[in-house]
């Protein structure tokens, strides 16, 4: 897993769109659908574009919207509710979260 740290510009994405967050760090063909946590640990967002021609522009689909997506999935996913690793150093938290960041296909 690769880690690039960046901050959230704005609370609305390409033109407005509330569903996503505007963020600096870069997204590249191959790592749009990965997690964007916050200093905590807590998962704030999944990247999905970036703007090839501006530097460090990218947007992430916030988790309000992501969860609606997630409870209408055929079988249940049970998330957690307590944040087990905000004390954590940083590298000890990229550890613990690695085994949660996954590939997901769709045919």
């Amino acid at each position: 897993m690769k880690v690039t740290d960046g901050i959230i510009s704005s609370k609305t994405g390409y033109k407005g769109d509330v569903v996503t967050y505007q963020i600096s760090a870069p997204i590249q063909a191959g790592n749009s659908g990965g997690p964007l946590f916050d200093k905590l640990g807590n998962i704030v967002g999944i990247t999905n574009a970036g703007i090839p021609d501006a530097q460090n522009v990218g947007y992430a689909i916030k988790t309000s919207y992501l969860k609606n997506l997630l409870d209408s999935a055929p079988m249940p996913i049970v998330l957690p509710v307590n944040n087990t690793i905000s004390g954590l150093q940083f590298t000890e938290k990229i550890k613990r979260l690695t085994p949660f960041v996954v590939l997901i296909k769709i045919y």
